[in-house]
């Protein structure tokens, strides 16, 4: 019995390597992510390219509820992947000009494609890892959901700056808060670091809090020293730029 056990374990393995190499063969957007994971590339938090379509509907819908009915709206999906969140922003912003934007070239690319299929003027993608040529005060909402993190975190090690530096973090969210309108509001969602650690975080308030499911996996929680807070949980997704459009 051990024995076929054995030999059943490694067929498993052998054919998950084999579903890995065809994947990475065929699949531009999965093969750029391997790519970005082990050689890694400037501006990069997150090299994974994990989403689905109306991921975060409580800060989707508080986000509308917030913005209101205007027909001027400026939405930046920060971290697009292949473009889902930036679809499902448009069903709750019919009239919204979104953009998205990500590092990974084949997943733009990939929802290129899918603009390209059924057209739409008011949206567009493009690949980057920094919102340095943005004026500032532009958006009036930026979402920026399960990208400043490395899923390779998982496991909580006792410091992350192997991976990634809250450094980096306090760049991108001030660069952020930066293309931000005041009375704008910044979502962020499964970050490895807190918001309120940062010093752009003082031109902001809270706008919501979304507490976990019960069965999430959770997101191991950073200090400014990029060490391991034990225990830590972070729920505050949305936060208001101080001051009124």
């Amino acid at each position: 019995m051990a024995l076929a056990s054995g030999n059943g374990a490694e067929a498993s393995f052998l054919q998950r390597k084999l579903a890995g190499l065809w994947r990475l063969a065929r699949d531009p957007a999965y093969r750029w992510v391997k790519l970005l994971a082990w050689f890694g590339r400037a501006g990069m938090f997150q090299p994974f390219s994990v989403t689905w379509e109306d991921r975060y509907p409580q800060i989707f819908e508080h986000v509308r509820e917030a913005l209101g009915e205007r027909q001027d709206l400026r939405l930046l999906s920060f971290g697009c992947a292949t473009g889902e969140e930036v679809f499902t922003l448009r069903r709750y912003f019919p009239a919204a000009r979104i953009k998205g934007i990500d590092i990974n070239s084949a997943a733009v690319a990939t929802a290129r494609e899918r603009l390209a299929a059924a057209p739409e003027p008011r949206i567009e993608f493009v690949e980057g890892s920094s919102v340095a040529d943005e004026a500032p005060g532009t958006y009036d909402a930026i979402f920026c959901m399960a990208v400043l993190r490395d899923g390779r975190l998982g496991s909580a090690p006792p410091r992350c700056d192997p991976r990634l530096r809250f450094a980096d973090f306090e760049r991108t969210s001030a660069d952020l808060a930066r293309a931000l309108k005041p009375g704008g509001l910044l979502a962020l969602r499964h970050s490895n670091f807190r918001f309120c650690d940062t010093s752009a975080a003082r031109d902001f308030e809270t706008g919501l809090a979304v507490p976990f499911p019960a069965d999430a996996r959770s997101t191991p929680i950073y200090g400014p020293d990029n060490r391991l807070v034990p225990g830590a949980v972070y729920l505050d997704c949305v936060f208001v730029k101080r001051g009124a459009f």
